[in-house]
């Protein structure tokens, strides 16, 4: 998940981020059907597999329809909804937005029950001589527990949402043969195996409940389908929009996504897929956001992300996060993270290594394919590290906490974010990955690398579909295997040690530490236009949005001990009327001026003025290089694959 959004992304700009596959293809509804392989759709098992009718064709109302129908036996049924959903690390199925149930079989209702206990699972009793169970449900809002999937021109298909399931059998054992009906004049993409189509219905190949769950759809009525590259396998950008300009991705964009793919290749060694496609809605009107599934992604950008070079800048790193995770995460995946149906609790412990270090390899790549200059990502790299400097619940909460309450969906708090700590385990895992690929890098005199420990932990023989969990252990004896080291005491104190200051090790290491400056970088300015958020957490320890809505305070901080906290609105700053320019000149001039910042705070229906004891001016983070230190940093965000010869003339 994305942070990420990641949905996958709680994720630096979003807030968020399944299992086995072996057979199948990738197809795109249209007037002409693309298809291609697709390695990982479960072999089916024995017996009538689960039929699944989805009709989105009212997307632009926010409502949803589903008919399953359902092989049982007589007697007593349990049907659950799925509540754990791979990629979001919590119970987060929106079963609150489930509505208009109903259970027949031979055209008699059946009377269903909610369980006591758990809200997910509804019993029935299926009268005698009844083979099947008919059942019918909506979608309220098209999702609202979810990411927000539907506008007047887009939608998006989580079949988690739409489905019930049997009690009894693993989920990799129960097959569904599912469609879609979608609105007339739209078109779609997937990475389920379509077997026919019939004018705005599309009806696919039989596969398992975890493909079925792993196989988003997305549909638009304005829609393209762009080949990146001409290798195998085959890869594909898949955009649907709110508008047909935005389609229009400019050539250094595609460029860049084609290196994505080839910098990816070169960092694991092999694929783990036969083909792949990135699902991106781009949408204004939908909130950013990234799941990760094993041959595709589902990406939220803003409207002209892919359209326009600077406009998607900001949030570029996406699409290479969730990629990742299709190596880490999807091929490989912590043992706790494993568990039979849909319903049994995750062990998130580890993921600081399923986010983390996805967050770092998405840093790198994000680089590494030129969708950042070398200065963006090290400007990104130098705002995260002091962002969570700035975070001091390290104080008293390890960063193994954080992982542990990940199902509490902490990231959806508000207020008092840097105290608490919410999903650090992304940005902060990030900053551990850089100490250990500096370090490896260190010890093997440049020899070796993360890349090489990449390369064996998530390599192997390409096209296979086997999920293979992974334990603390394993990740620290392949480590040992690529530079040995006492990884495991490094890796325990980074999880389990509170401190005074973010682990910034891995700067020093690679010849560069994080400096303050006066101005902000241009990609500061893009983020912070992104995000619609002001961060001055390093100077008098605010976090507004542009309107002055106070979301957060820095404990200890000159705004904290002036006694504002978040909740608050900041109406004018040293008599004048609040804007973000006012703020920023205030700030800017309290070095030369010998007296404090005043704030006038409106709280409810109180009006109170603020002393804020500052006069260090502007802080805006930066790296600075280190004289007589290999500048290792920059080698590990140089790309790995040439780039193509340009031809003449």
């Amino acid at each position: 998940m994305l942070k990420g959004l990641d949905a996958d992304v709680a994720c630096f700009f979003l807030g968020v981020c399944p299992v086995r596959r072996f057979l199948s293809c990738i197809a795109v509804l249209s007037l002409v059907p693309s298809v291609a392989g697709n390695l990982y759709a479960s072999t089916p098992s024995n017996g009538a597999p689960i039929l699944l009718e989805a009709d989105i064709s009212e997307a632009p109302q926010r409502i949803y329809h589903a008919r399953l129908v359902i092989p049982v036996e007589p007697g007593p049924v349990v049907l659950y909804y799925p509540k754990w959903i791979p990629g979001n690390h919590g119970p987060t199925g929106p079963i609150a937005d489930l509505a208009g149930l109903k259970m027949h079989t031979g055209g008699q209702e059946v009377p269903w029950r909610r369980d006591d206990v758990d809200m997910y699972a509804f019993h029935c009793t299926v009268p005698e001589g009844a083979r099947t169970l008919e059942v019918a449900l909506d979608l309220l809002a098209a999702g609202r527990g979810g990411f927000g999937d539907a506008t007047q021109n887009i939608a998006v298909l989580r079949w988690n949402q739409v489905v019930l399931y049997p009690k009894g059998k693993p989920i990799d054992s129960i097959d569904f043969q599912a469609s879609v009906k979608i609105p007339t004049g739209w078109k779609m993409s997937t990475s389920l195996p379509i077997e026919s189509q019939d004018g705005t219905s599309a009806h696919f190949g039989r596969v398992s409940l975890d493909t079925l769950v792993d196989s988003p759809v997305i549909a638009g009525l304005y829609h393209r389908e762009i080949r990146l590259g001409k290798g195998e396998p085959a890869h594909y950008l898949d955009l649907v929009a709110d508008s047909p300009a935005a389609l229009d991705i400019t050539p250094k964009q595609k460029a860049n996504y084609e290196k994505l793919v080839a910098e990816a290749g070169a960092l694991f060694g092999s694929r783990h897929y036969k083909s792949y496609r990135f699902l991106v809605t781009l949408s204004d009107k939908m909130p950013s956001h990234g799941l990760e599934h094993h041959e595709c992604s589902d990406d939220g950008m803003p409207e002209h992300s892919m359209s326009d070079d600077e406009a998607g800048k900001a949030i570029a790193y996406l699409l290479p996060h969730e990629y990742v995770h299709s190596w880490n995460g999807k091929f490989r995946r912590p043992a706790g993270l494993v568990t039979p149906t849909y319903q049994e609790a995750n062990n998130t412990r580890l993921l600081w290594v399923y986010e983390g270090l996805t967050e770092y390899l998405g840093t790198v790549l994000t680089a590494r394919s030129g969708l950042w200059t070398l200065d963006e990502a090290k400007e990104y790299l130098a705002m995260t590290a002091e962002q969570l400097e700035n975070h001091k619940g390290r104080q008293w909460r390890p960063l193994e906490d954080t992982t542990l309450v990940a199902p509490m969906r902490a990231y959806d708090a508000m207020g008092w974010t840097a105290w608490r700590r919410s999903v650090d385990y992304y940005d902060e895992g990030t900053l551990i990955w850089l100490e250990v690929d500096t370090k490896i890098r260190q010890l093997t005199k440049g020899k070796r690398s993360l890349d090489d420990f990449c390369r064996r932990f998530h390599g192997g023989p390409g096209g296979r579909a086997e999920l293979k969990p992974y334990t603390f252990e394993e990740v620290v004896a392949d480590l040992n295997a690529i530079a040995p080291y006492d990884w495991k005491t490094l890796l325990t104190q980074r999880q389990t040690e509170t401190a005074d200051h973010a682990p910034l090790g891995g700067f020093k290491q690679g010849g560069w530490r994080v400096a303050l400056g006066e101005k902000p970088t241009g990609f500061e300015k893009a983020v912070q236009g992104l995000r619609k958020r002001i961060d001055l957490s390093s100077s008098i320890g605010l976090s507004l949005n542009p309107e002055g809505a106070i979301g957060d305070v820095g404990m200890d901080t000159p705004a904290y001990k002036a006694g504002v906290g978040p909740g608050m609105k900041l109406v004018a700053v040293n008599s004048r009327k609040f804007s973000p320019k006012v703020l920023d000149e205030a700030i800017a001039v309290s070095k030369k001026r010998d007296q404090p910042i005043l704030l006038l705070v409106e709280d409810g229906d109180i009006f109170r003025t603020y002393r804020v004891d500052y006069r260090g001016g502007a802080q805006h983070a930066r790296l600075e290089r280190l004289k007589d230190q290999p500048d290792l940093l920059s080698k590990i965000l140089a790309p790995l694959t040439k780039a193509p010869e340009k031809k003449a003339g």
